[in-house]
């Protein structure tokens, strides 16, 4: 028997728990205590520490731990004992074979003291271990109670200490059961203590007593006798405690919240300390309204890259009315994320004005005024900077919408603001909800704008209002030069150039904004053709339809259906504006190289497998890997949870997740994220009810971020994407999936369950429909835009 103990008390550590207080998976501090059973009689006689346990290793081993999973969510303080108590009985890394994990937190509960979470643990036999432990203490409460008169009167303080005890495998939520415990106590009136007591036993048994073998409830009331430090009583009961009682009534939680019109940010007045040789990671806002814009950005960030200052991510761009100073053009604004080495935070100053000064040729006529390019430094690490010439956080970040947005995109829901200790992005939903001053600003919405390298802001018509949804849905015409696609192959194939500029030129009359061309089917069994081939079919269109005496067709936005890169990069040549790849990038790994290259727009649509395979790869697993961190925010109601069935969570996460893959895979290739155009691929490794899926809940598809950590222990990166910002296209036109809802198996005969789809697609955000049937679309078009986004035409 293992009489002896070796301890350790209260290792300071930070974790997501799962959700706070204020529902958000935010970090927090907490503590880790851990006694491990042993037996150091041998060590005590030949007073040599290996024939004990080592304390200082073990703690290290904990510390190492934690840093390593700082940003993975836990999801509850169990967890992370579970987790610690596998590290701790790892006999070859210096463990014990018996311990007992306290998690302890003091801040995920702000009614309570502290939360603690107690599990014992063994290598040998577990179902001798003890029951798991979840203790709350210190929750401080305002209740009527007493038998005097004058007790009936006022409320007074109890203070509540809880203990439960578990059955093994318990599902047990505390917040829940705290937030149970607040709304009763405090909306109760009793005379004694002891019913309290019991009452509160009887609501936890209620509501949550699956998985819980015992409760311990502690009612103190400190004020009630003068001369004591408090006074009352406590029991431990069992579910059959409460056999034959009435049920507690059902609680009304007043969890109804106004946001603050304004948040007033405290002066940072501590000064920086940073150690410039160390690896260090800033945020910087960008924007400019003279010139030509964007290419005013894309050259200030090609500048940082020639300082040694590594672009880690960029934000999607919007266009902003001005602010403070209000007669002059619109902004287009953005953030990008940095890296860099040996520059302290005036030395990335420094770099930044000579950027927009010496290499950009800003100038500077007046504050807030006009400018060719603006870059400010928004955070730099976690420190705060208060000089005459340097503020840090940027010291109004918090009231511009147009840095705010831009910034969330690059930092994922827990990242803490370093002054006003609250998540960025909660400080983005407070602004998102109060009115701007008028004075300062015309208004605080955004436009994003996807960039054209052929056309100016002003042409541009790239540009969707992500945050209410009220532009128009744009229609992409399809324009397929092949023998075999699965809809119309062969319909344009033959013709002359003249003729199909002429079916292109109708598509455009009725409605298509961007024509769609493709010399390649993805129909399954099709022959791929060879590049020559392809090039061949594409190629000459692009060319006369950019040659066209219509001045239309000759502006229209032209699309390249292909996952070629050579075809891509001769068709962008060519006077093609966007690249739509089927293939996510998967099939040629030089084509995130030529889009990044061109800085043309990209579509990229989600696949798996080939043409051939695809249509057996529908299965959709959860994620299992731990160093890929999912999120579901949406800038204005923040972080939420899917609350579909497994199948449906499994879809919209998985699809999201090989997308991100790519989008970050296609960062290291130089492509920006504000290039990118979400596809979810419909018809693509996809069955019929998933397909279904994917049109219902298309708007989540702009809600998913996620966070991918790579390295060792010791070095530990974490990439960061939000898919916030980002528009969306969807294509249902004639796909299998309706022909066999409507038994049509005609492709050419499915317009009617097409239009019925793109409706669908219009309620659920989407920005983009490519369709075959223009005419009859552009109806549909119109009337979904109508009913979900107040757009129409009033003739009275």
């Amino acid at each position: 028997m293992l009489k002896d103990k070796v301890f350790a008390k209260e290792i300071a550590a930070t974790a997501i728990t799962g959700k706070d207080a204020w529902n958000r998976p935010s970090p927090e501090p907490i503590s880790i205590s851990i006694s491990l059973n042993t037996d150091f009689l041998q060590a005590s006689i030949t007073d040599n520490l290996k024939y004990s346990l080592n304390y200082a290793v073990i703690c290290r081993n904990i510390s190492e731990f934690m840093k390593a999973n700082e940003h993975r969510n836990f999801k509850s303080l169990g967890s992370i004992a579970e987790a610690i108590s596998e590290v701790v009985l790892d006999v070859k890394k210096g463990g014990g074979n018996e311990a007992q994990v306290v998690i302890k937190s003091n801040k995920s509960e702000i009614r309570a003291e502290s939360v603690e979470y107690k599990v014992t643990r063994s290598n040998f036999n577990d179902s001798i271990n003890p029951p798991d432990e979840v203790e709350v203490k210190g929750l401080r409460l305002l209740t009527i109670i007493g038998v005097f008169t004058f007790e009936r009167f006022k409320r007074q303080i109890v203070d509540i200490d809880l203990n439960l005890k578990l059955q093994k495998d318990a599902n047990v939520f505390v917040h829940e059961i705290i937030d149970d415990v607040v709304s009763y106590v405090e909306s109760s009136n009793f005379k004694t203590v002891e019913a309290l007591v019991m009452k509160i036993g009887q609501l936890v048994f209620q509501n949550h007593g699956e998985g819980v073998e015992s409760v311990f409830v502690k009612v103190t009331k400190p004020n009630a006798i003068s001369y004591t430090e408090g006074v009352g009583v406590s029991s431990i009961m069992k579910k059959e405690s409460f056999a034959g009682v009435t049920p507690i009534s059902q609680i009304d939680h007043n969890t109804v919240q106004t946001p603050s019109s304004k948040f007033n940010l405290p002066t940072a007045v501590e000064e920086a300390s940073t150690s410039v040789s160390n690896e260090h990671t800033a945020y910087i806002a960008f924007g400019s309204n003279e010139g030509s814009q964007i290419d005013n950005i894309q050259k200030s960030l090609r500048l940082l890259e020639k300082y040694d200052i590594k672009v880690e991510s960029t934000s999607s761009l919007y266009i902003s009315k001005p602010m403070y100073y209000i007669d002059q053009a619109d902004f287009v604004n953005g953030a990008v994320k940095v890296s860099f080495k040996d520059k302290s935070p005036h030395d990335l100053l420094q770099i930044l004005k000579k950027i927009e000064y010496e290499h950009i040729n800003r100038v500077k006529e007046f504050d807030n005024g006009p400018r060719s390019i603006d870059l400010d430094i928004i955070l730099y690490d976690d420190i705060s900077i208060n000089d005459e010439d340097l503020i840090i956080p940027h010291k109004l970040m918090l009231e511009r919408t147009f840095v705010m947005q831009p910034l969330c995109e690059l930092i994922p829901p827990d990242f803490i603001h370093p002054v006003s200790a609250e998540p960025i992005h909660n400080h983005l939903k407070q602004l998102l909800l109060s009115k701007p001053n008028e004075s300062l600003q015309e208004s605080s919405d955004l436009w994003q704008v996807v960039p054209l390298p052929r056309l100016p802001i002003k042409e541009n018509i790239l540009k969707f209002d992500q945050l209410h949804n009220s532009h128009e849905t744009m229609i992409m015409g399809i324009l397929n030069i092949t023998p075999d696609s699965f809809s119309d192959g062969g319909k344009n194939f033959h013709k002359s150039i003249e003729k199909t500029l002429a079916t292109a030129s109708q598509l455009i009359d009725q409605g298509a904004k961007i024509l769609d061309i493709g010399g390649v089917s993805t129909r399954p069994g099709s022959k791929e053709p060879t590049e020559e081939e392809e090039l061949n079919r594409v190629l000459p269109i692009v060319k006369a339809i950019r040659s066209s005496s219509n001045s239309q067709l000759a502006n229209c936005l032209i699309s390249i259906d292909t996952y070629r890169a050579n075809v891509a990069e001769q068709c962008l040549l060519a006077g093609a504006d966007i690249i739509n790849d089927i293939s996510m990038g998967l099939y040629d790994d030089k084509l995130f190289s030529v889009v990044a290259k061109y800085g043309c727009p990209y579509i990229m649509n989600h696949t798996r497998g080939t043409p051939e395979s695809m249509s057996k790869l529908t299965k959709y697993e959860s994620n299992t890997n731990d160093d890929i961190i999912e999120y579901m925010i949406d800038p204005i109601q923040g972080h939420q949870e899917l609350n579909f069935t497994p199948e449906v969570n499994n879809l919209i996460r998985g699809v999201s997740r090989e997308l991100g893959l790519q989008i970050l895979k296609a960062f290291e290739s130089g492509v920006r994220k504000w290039q990118v155009i979400l596809d979810p691929g419909i018809g693509f490794a996809k069955n019929l009810p998933q397909n279904l899926y994917v049109i219902k809940h298309a708007s989540l598809f702009k809600r998913y971020s996620l966070q991918v950590n790579s390295g060792d222990n010791l070095s530990v990166k974490h990439s960061y994407l939000s898919f916030n910002g980002l528009a969306t296209l969807l294509g249902p036109s004639r796909k299998k999936f309706l022909g066999t809802i409507i038994d049509q198996p005609e492709p050419a005969k499915r317009v009617i369950s097409t239009a019925a789809s793109v409706i669908a697609c219009i309620e659920q955000h989407t920005d983009i429909v490519r369709v075959h049937d223009v005419k009859e679309i552009k109806e549909a078009v119109l009337t979904g835009d109508a009913i979900y986004r107040n757009r129409y035409n009033s003739h009275q």
